[in-house]
C-alpha cells in the first residue's frame, strides 16, 4: 500500500552566515550526541519522488519558540529539492518527538490518511516507535530510516555512514535514544531541558 503522507521528524537547525536557517548534519551535535537531519530531508525528498501522490509533512516548532520553526526549515529545504509546496504541510505545534508524533496523527485522522512512512534517522526511529505503539492507532505507520534511503539511492553512502558510526558522539546518541526507548515504555520519560537540546 502506496503512504498517503511521508512524515519527516525534525533534528536541529543552525544559522547561516548569510541570514536564515539550515538543517543540522552528523557533525553537529546537542547534549546527547550526534543530531543528523539534513539526511531526513535528502531522504523525504527522494520517497516524495517515489511516492508522487503521497504529502510530505514537516514536524515542530523549536523549544525555545523563535522562529522560524524547525517545520517552516525542513519544508524550505524540501522545496529547494523539488518537492512542490502544494504537497508540503507543515505541522508547527509539537515540540519534541512524542507531540510530534501526537500532532501527526491528528492531522492523518482529520484528512483521513491510513498508512504514513516515518522518516527520521536509524538511531531515533525505535523511539518514534515507541511512542507510536502508545498512542494505539489505528491508522499505519512504517518506520524508515533515511540512511536505508540515501544508501539505495547512492551505495556510496554506506561507507559514509559507516565512519559516522564509528564517531564517540553516534555512539552517544545510540546509548541515549537507548534510554529514551526504555523510559518511554516503563512511562518515565521525561523531555530534555532546553539547554541539553541545543546544537553545538
Amino acid at each position: 500500500m502506496n503512504p498517503d503522507a511521508i512524515i519527516i521528524f525534525s533534528a536541529g537547525v543552525m544559522p547561516l552566515e548569510t541570514g536564515g536557517w539550515r538543517t543540522t548534519t552528523y557533525d553537529e551535535s546537542d547534549g546527547f550526541g550526534t543530531m543528523g537531519g539534513r539526511d531526513r530531508v535528502e531522504a523525504a525528498a527522494l520517497l516524495a519522488k517515489q511516492y508522487s501522490n503521497a504529502y510530505v509533512v514537516t514536524t515542530c516548532q523549536r523549544m525555545d519558540y523563535v522562529l522560524p520553526t524547525l517545520a517552516s526549515t525542513y519544508a524550505e529545504e524540501l522545496h529547494a529539492l523539488g518537492v512542490p509546496n502544494e504537497r508540503i504541510i507543515k505541522e508547527e505545534i509539537s515540540v519534541n518527538t512524542g507531540t510530534s508524533v501526537q500532532q501527526v496523527l491528528l492531522i492523518a485522522q482529520e484528512k483521513g490518511w491510513k498508512h504514513l512512512l516515518f522518516v527520521s534517522s536509524e538511531f531515533q526511529l525505535p523511539r518514534i516507535e515507541a511512542f507510536y505503539e502508545q498512542e494505539k492507532s489505528d491508522i499505519k505507520a512504517t518506520m524508515v530510516s533515511s540512511e536505508s534511503v540515501l544508501i539505495k539511492h547512492d551505495p556510496a553512502f554506506a561507507e559514509r555512514f559507516e565512519e559516522v558510526k564509528k564517531t564517540l558522539e553516534y555512539q552517544k546518541r545510540l546509548a541515549a535514544e537507548a534510554r529514551g526507548v526504555a523510559a518511554v515504555k516503563s512511562g518515565t520519560y521525561r523531555p530534555a531541558p532546553i539547554e541539553d537540546k541545543k546544537e553545538r
